[in-house]
């Protein structure tokens, strides 16, 4: 029971991380939007209008567990990617941030993802 607490705190931390860095992550986000714009079946003005409330979600929902954990991926896939492609590291440390970035790029697409399902789901 205890371990749900200490993971909520985790998540947090983590989220208010990520907001520091919130231009930056916000990007990697659109980018992951703009990714996944041919698998969504909708046209232009309703897939801005998706993307908008999305943003929207994004910016007034702070603290649900959902949008921290979408900052939380953004700032790990972007800090993975970065890590992958400095130079200062080996090969065998920039394989694994390679690895990571991709992992955590997934994380992120399926968090994304998610949430673009629900707000499609729901009438406004």
């Amino acid at each position: 029971m205890g371990g749900n607490r200490y993971e909520s705190v985790a998540l947090a931390l983590a989220a208010s991380d990520a907001y520091e860095n919130a231009d930056e992550n916000l990007e990697v986000i659109d980018s992951t939007i703009g990714d996944m714009r041919s698998q969504v079946a909708l046209d232009e003005e309703a897939f801005a209008e998706l993307v908008s409330r999305f943003r929207l979600v994004l910016d007034t929902n702070r603290t649900a567990p959902a949008v921290m954990r979408i900052m939380v991926s953004a700032e790990a896939a972007r800090t993975a990617a970065d890590e992958a492609g400095d130079p200062s590291h080996g090969w065998l440390s920039r394989r694994y941030w390679r690895r990571e970035a991709e992992r955590t790029s997934r994380e992120l697409v399926n968090q994304v993802a998610a949430t673009l399902d629900a707000l499609i789901a729901e009438p406004y």
